[in-house]
């Protein structure tokens, strides 16, 4: 059964319909899912007959798998802060730490390093996680946000911390097992997992601030360490209270990613991520306080004082055909802390800046440029302040090369990088957490917006589209049918009628319904069937099925060719064979 959603003022109702064959929400009995003192939750299998509630930090322990089908829900618990505890520096200043204390943790899904998730939902029946709170009927915005912990997978990927492993942010492992902690080799768990069609919303929460004032925070899809054989692929993360997707080292490749309206950053990676990246959008609304980057590109922890002497693995990864929208306040992207990347063929669009290209680290952004790790190469830019102006496109910021900003620019120049006009209906507006006037971002076929051969990708895990950006000159966009940012309005409502409505939606029946939202079961081919053979007597020119009843003229001079074509050959005899054991009248 599928879960239909439908726009009615910015509500949603549910019907069932399609192939997902799960329970109505209301029938669905709900199952608290808790970390049974260490145990975890074992090798298990969610299913869409039951609604999970994580109601605490819960794991997935080294060598179990959880699977979850196909249009499950699972919901987390909102975590409960009644204390803060703060600390005095030995000078006796206070200390920028802050330990939050909890009666109730929120409730968090991880991984543990060799544990599995298995959650391949489908366009037809995603699999959502949420907010315990959260009704499941349109009534909660992009404006509510902290609802539980979020989502975490854990692998022993190569870091560059200086032990080479790290804790997952804003979570702790009570049993002391430390199934928290993360890297290593990368040679034994490549594979966390597959993960495909799902919907993360409503995330994100907060341990309290480290002794460097970094906040330490969870986020709607956290990857920690993960390997090259992991599946992250049609994965969206809406309405987190810090990032929509982090990810820390590791060689993970993840595609078809929709990052929308998270407080802090859509995409952020740190610790070294070395993998591979293609069609990723985010969203920020900053004009409601709704982002703060749509890409905070970080290389290591430099400034806690963990990074390994080298400062290898930089944070490097390949990334092409992104799409980053604001609303005109926000900076696109902030590289910094060692932050390196090679990325390609990407479109920025309604930004006050577009790369912050910092230099205030030992081996910063800047290094790695001269290192000949970044490259940003092919990439369009438009309303980013001026539009025209190459420093508000990318500058060099707080750094102490005196030519710092002539050569980030000289390397954006010579790599085909420019501002230009993509023709797309890309403003918005919003209310109360829904968006009002919604965005259309297909590409215009222009040679400005098409991909030299040059500069597709060359590696095979790439696909080698020809246009600019996340999205394809066909109008197509992964991004609708499943996700929540689409019931939010962003592309459009619903339906244009605002009710559902049900019919056939069988192209190929009589009564095909092409505006139907929910197949009613009505779909017939009867009635609009008859001869379709132009020389029978009978000829039906309205029939869109043959039924056999074509009866040809009488004066043929050759009986066997039945469909006149002046021959007898196949044709005939599957005309024959077709009104076999018919009674002639």
């Amino acid at each position: 059964m599928l879960v239909t959603w439908v726009f009615i003022a910015h509500e949603m109702v549910f019907s069932q319909s399609g192939p997902c064959d799960c329970l109505p929400l209301p029938e669905r009995p709900i199952f608290e899912v808790s970390d049974q003192s260490g145990l975890g939750i074992g090798t298990a299998t969610w299913s869409c007959d039951t609604i999970y509630v994580l109601t605490e930090t819960v794991y997935v322990n080294s060598g179990d798998t959880l699977t979850i089908e196909p249009g499950t829900l699972v919901k987390g618990r909102e975590a409960i802060v009644v204390d803060t505890l703060t600390y005095t520096l030995p000078n006796g200043n206070p200390s920028p730490r802050l330990d939050y204390v909890f009666s109730q943790v929120a409730g968090s899904l991880v991984i543990a390093v060799g544990g599995h998730l298995n959650a391949q939902g489908t366009p037809d029946c995603p699999i959502v996680f949420t907010g315990e709170d959260d009704p499941m009927d349109g009534s909660q915005g992009y404006d509510v946000s902290g609802r539980w912990g979020g989502l975490i997978l854990c692998g022993d990927g190569a870091l560059n911390t200086f032990d080479g492993t790290a804790d997952v942010e804003g979570i702790t492992d009570e049993s002391g097992q430390n199934r928290n902690v993360y890297g290593g080799s990368g040679l034994e768990h490549t594979n966390s997992g597959i993960l495909t069609y799902i919907s993360i919303r409503h995330a994100s929460t907060s341990a309290g601030i480290s002794q460097f004032g970094n906040g330490l925070e969870t986020n709607a899809l956290t990857l920690c360490g993960v390997g090259s054989g992991t599946t992250i692929d049609f994965i969206e993360a809406v309405a987190s209270a810090d990032d929509g997707i982090q990810i820390f080292g590791g060689d993970v490749n993840v595609r078809h990613l929709g990052l929308a309206f998270n407080k802090e950053d859509g995409l952020e990676y740190d610790q070294g991520w070395q993998g591979n990246g293609q069609f990723i959008f985010v969203v920020t609304d900053e004009v409601n306080g709704i982002g703060e980057h749509g890409g905070d590109y970080e290389g290591d922890d430099y400034e806690e004082f963990d990074v390994d002497m080298t400062f290898m693995p930089y944070s490097n990864p390949l990334l092409y055909n992104q799409t980053y929208l604001g609303r005109g306040q926000t900076t696109a992207i902030r590289m910094h802390n060692g932050a390196g990347v090679r990325m390609h063929n990407s479109l920025f669009l309604n930004h006050e800046l577009g790369i912050d290209f910092e230099d205030e680290d030992p081996c910063d952004a800047w290094e790695l440029l001269l290192f000949g790790e970044t490259q940003i190469r092919n990439n369009r830019f438009w309303d980013i302040g001026d539009s025209t102006g190459l420093a508000e496109m990318i500058l060099y910021n707080a750094g102490y090369v005196f030519n710092g900003q002539e050569e980030v620019e000289a390397h954006f120049l010579s790599n085909n990088n420019f501002a230009v006009n993509p023709q797309l209906d890309y403003q918005f507006e919003s209310l109360d957490g829904f968006v009002t006037e919604p965005i259309n971002l297909t590409p215009t076929a222009s040679d400005s917006m098409t991909v030299a051969a040059e500069f597709l990708p060359s590696e095979d895990w790439f696909y080698p589209v020809d246009y600019i950006g996340a999205f394809p000159w066909d109008g197509s966009n992964w991004l609708t049918c499943w996700t929540y940012m689409e019931q939010l309005g962003l592309f459009g409502e619903w339906n244009s009628t605002g009710t559902e409505i049900p019919g056939c939606m069988y192209d190929f029946a009589c009564n095909y319904l092409p505006e139907a939202t929910v197949d009613d079961g009505s779909c017939e081919v009867t009635s609009c069937a008859g001869c379709t053979w132009s020389e029978a007597i009978n000829y039906d020119p309205a029939a869109m099925w043959d039924d056999g009843s074509c009866i040809l003229p009488a004066s043929s001079s050759c009986p066997e060719d039945i469909n006149n074509d002046g021959q007898v050959n196949t044709g005939d005899l599957l005309m024959f064979l077709g009104a076999f054991g018919a009674i002639c009248p």
